[in-house]
C-alpha cells in the first residue's frame, strides 16, 4: 500500500515538470540573447519569442488536445504516467537541448511493460476492469494526439524566428547554421482509474459512467524538437516535417481505429509510429544536409544571415540568403564597403539583391538620415 501511496501522489504533485519547462524556456531565451550580442553588437530578436510560444502552444494545444483526449475517452494507468513524466523530467534537466516529445512515450511505454512483465506492478492492474479498452490502446490513442498536434506546432512556431550561428564547413567557408530548438509543455485531460486516486485523498472527484468510475487528471506532456538548418530556408523546411508528421498522425489514427478490434497490435503500433517518426525527422534533416546551397559567405557580395525585425531590410523584403551585390549603385564585398555606400545617401537606400534561386531584385526604401547603420542587416563579419 505504501508504494501505491507513493506513486499517486507523485502523480498529483507532479505539475513541477511544467514549472521547470518554464524556467528552461526563460534560460533559452537568455542564452539566445547573450549569443546574439556577442557575436553581432546587438540582439536580432529582442523580444522573448520562446516564453510568448512556450505558452501560447500551452492555451491553444492544451485546449485542443484536451478536447481530443476528453472525446476519445483517453484513460491511463498511474504507474505509465508516473515513468513518463520522469522521463521528461530528465529530459528537460540533464538533456536540455533535446526534447524527445514521441521517444519518450515509446520509452515510458516500454519501461511499464517491463516492469510489469516482471511483477513490480502487480498493484497496478494495468487491464483494470474498470477500463473499457486495454491501457496500451490508449497510450497509442495519446500517441497519435500528440504527434498530429506536433505536426502542427511545427509549421506553426518553427523557421520563424531565424538566428544564425557561425560554422565553417569541409571546404573551410564559413557558413551560417539556424538552430530550432522550441518546445513547450503541454497540458492534456485524461482519465485515471479514481481507485487509485481516490483512496489516498478521498475527497478527490471521481466520475461514473455505468459500471465505470473514474477521475479527472491534466497530464503534462512534452512538445518540441530540435535541429539546426544549414541549406534549406529553415520555414520551407519545418513547414514540410510538419506536413510529413501529420502525415504518420493520419496513420496513427488509422492504427488506433483498428486497435478497437484488435487490441494486441497497440504496443506494436506505438513503436511502428516512433520508427516512422523519427524516420521521417531524420530523412528531411538528410535533405538539408545533401543539399548544395549552404547559406555561405561569398566573395561577390554580402550574404545575408539574419534580418531584424521592423527595421528597412525588413520592411524591403530581404531575407536569410539573400546576396547584396550592390548598394545605391555601388559594388559591394564586405561590411566596410556596405555601409560606407550607405553614407554617401544616408536618407535613401537603394539595393541590388540576388536571392537563392538566382533571381536579381531592386528593392529601395527611404532611411532615416542619422541611422544609415539601422538597416537591420546581419552579415557575415570579415576578419
Amino acid at each position: 500500500m505504501y508504494m501505491k501511496d507513493l506513486w499517486t501522489i507523485l502523480v498529483i504533485f507532479i505539475q513541477p515538470v511544467l514549472w521547470w519547462g518554464v524556467i528552461r524556456t526563460y534560460l533559452n531565451y537568455r542564452k539566445r540573447i547573450k549569443q546574439e550580442r556577442k557575436n553581432y553588437n546587438t540582439s536580432i530578436y529582442s523580444n522573448n519569442f520562446e516564453m510568448k510560444h512556450f505558452w501560447t502552444s500551452l492555451v491553444v494545444f492544451g485546449i485542443i488536445g484536451s478536447i481530443l483526449t476528453s472525446l476519445m475517452g483517453i484513460y491511463l494507468a498511474i504507474p505509465w504516467i508516473v515513468i513518463y513524466e520522469i522521463l521528461i523530467f530528465i529530459n528537460l534537466l540533464i538533456i536540455p537541448g533535446q526534447f524527445m516529445a514521441v521517444l519518450d512515450f515509446a520509452v515510458a511505454t516500454g519501461l511499464t511493460f517491463l516492469v510489469d512483465q516482471m511483477g513490480w506492478l502487480s498493484q497496478f492492474d494495468l487491464s483494470d476492469s474498470q477500463q473499457v479498452i486495454p491501457s496500451y490502446q490508449n497510450v497509442l490513442a495519446l500517441l497519435t494526439v500528440i504527434v498530429l498536434l506536433l505536426g502542427f506546432y511545427i509549421k506553426h512556431y518553427f523557421g520563424k524566428h531565424n538566428s544564425p550561428r557561425i560554422f565553417t564547413n569541409q571546404r573551410g567557408t564559413k557558413v551560417a547554421g539556424y538552430l530550432n530548438k522550441g518546445f513547450s509543455i503541454i497540458p492534456l485531460l485524461v482519465l485515471i482509474p479514481s481507485n487509485q486516486i481516490h483512496e489516498v485523498i478521498n475527497f478527490w472527484p471521481v466520475f461514473s459512467v455505468g459500471t465505470h468510475s473514474f477521475t479527472l487528471m491534466i497530464l503534462p506532456v512534452l512538445f518540441g524538437i530540435r535541429m539546426t538548418v544549414f541549406k534549406t530556408m529553415p520555414n520551407d523546411l519545418f513547414h514540410k516535417l510538419g506536413n510529413k508528421i501529420l502525415w504518420v498522425a493520419v496513420l496513427g489514427i488509422a492504427l488506433t481505429a483498428v486497435s478497437y478490434w484488435f487490441p494486441e497490435i497497440s504496443i506494436y503500433a506505438i513503436l511502428v509510429l516512433t520508427i516512422l517518426y523519427l524516420a521521417v525527422v531524420l530523412r528531411v534533416k538528410m535533405q538539408d544536409h545533401n543539399s548544395d546551397n549552404w547559406f555561405d559567405q561569398a566573395v561577390n557580395g554580402l550574404r545575408v544571415i539574419a534580418i531584424r525585425p521592423q527595421t528597412p531590410a525588413d520592411k524591403m523584403g530581404i531575407k536569410i540568403g539573400d546576396l547584396i551585390v550592390e548598394v545605391n549603385n555601388e559594388a559591394v564585398h564586405s561590411e566596410d564597403e556596405f555601409y560606407k555606400a550607405l553614407l554617401d545617401s544616408p536618407t535613401f537606400c537603394r539595393l541590388k539583391v540576388i536571392n537563392r534561386n538566382g533571381r536579381i531584385k531592386i528593392v529601395e526604401t527611404a532611411i532615416y538620415s542619422d541611422a544609415p547603420t539601422e538597416m537591420g542587416v546581419e552579415v557575415f563579419e570579415v576578419e
